[in-house]
């Protein structure tokens, strides 16, 4: 014979079951009432979520037109500058040109390259740089004298040097556009090194009668430190070509000749270039021969 288990209501007093379904009932209403407030605050979210991204849409719109707005004034404005500056410089090459064909001499900086390159118009098309004796360079139609005697007389034009000593005036850039052998670039960029001899040097101080000198296997070491990819035998043979190209490009005043030098016990002849001390080179300030004939070959 079995007997029914009581449930725990029917264990519980009638006035105490009756309180905890009371309580029962009013925690679940009380979670439906929390239900219902987190699902009105998720559509508020969804709702404000919704306005945010319209919002930012309308912010990106409104920056990309303003950003199309500033990019066109910018573009007409720099426009303006450069149509702007062009004429100034157009103005400004023409006041050049006319006071050139009067015979004035400019300060050589005071013409800039693209002026002087594309805007100048004069007489032959020609413009010379010339040094006076104040030691400063000025621009010139060739062989025209200064009415107002600045600076002196000219002590030398671009004319009277030496096709080293014009080429080593241009910056790197120009000068490998304007020569065609590798050589006479590289002739020239050692060239500008000479002022500055010094035992570890490229150019030597020389005694007995040599000012300066210039060994080949100083130079192919030279050629592989400012040439890139250069190996070390195609070097030791620009180093030969280059001291050629010096003593041509110096209608001979540099002589190439062959010098005792030791290494690892060994004696031997390597090639040299010379520059001896009673050579005349136009425009040195050194040399007291230095008035060389003017003549109307433009400047580079």
């Amino acid at each position: 014979m079995t007997t029914d288990t009581p449930t725990d209501d029917e264990l519980l007093p009638e006035p105490l079951a009756e309180l905890v379904e009371q309580r029962i009932q009013q925690a679940t209403a009380d979670l439906r009432d929390q239900i219902g407030d987190l699902e009105a605050e998720v559509d508020t979210l969804r709702d404000e979520l919704v306005e945010e991204r319209d919002a930012r849409r309308e912010a990106e719109a409104r920056l990309a037109e303003l950003e199309e707005t500033v990019e066109g004034e910018h573009d007409a404005r720099l426009s303006a500058l450069e149509a702007k500056a062009n004429g100034t410089r157009s103005m400004i090459a023409e006041l050049q040109s006319r006071e050139l064909e009067k015979g004035a001499h400019f300060a050589y900086e005071n013409v800039e390259a693209n002026i002087m390159d594309e805007l100048l118009d004069v007489d032959g098309d020609r413009v010379e740089r010339i040094t006076k004796d104040d030691g400063n360079q000025y621009a010139r139609l060739p062989g025209e004298e200064d009415a107002l005697e600045r600076g002196g007389t000219v002590a030398h034009s671009t004319a009277d040097l030496l096709p080293i000593q014009r080429l080593a005036r241009y910056d790197d850039e120009m000068l490998a556009s304007v020569t065609n052998r590798k050589p006479d670039e590289l002739a020239a960029k050692a060239w500008r090194e000479r002022d500055n001899p010094g035992r570890y040097q490229l150019w030597t101080s020389g005694s007995s009668r040599w000012r300066v000198y210039l060994k080949s296997s100083d130079l192919a070491d030279w050629i592989r430190a400012h040439e890139e990819g250069v190996s070390k035998n195609y070097a030791q043979e620009l180093a030969r070509r280059t001291l050629d190209a010096m003593r041509e490009l110096s209608k001979h005043r540099l002589i190439t000749t062959q010098k005792e030098r030791t290494a690892d016990g060994l004696s031997y002849k390597e090639n040299v270039v010379v520059l001896k001390d009673d050579v005349d080179l136009p425009g040195d300030p050194s040399l007291s021969n230095s008035d060389g004939p003017a003549t109307n070959e433009v400047a580079g």
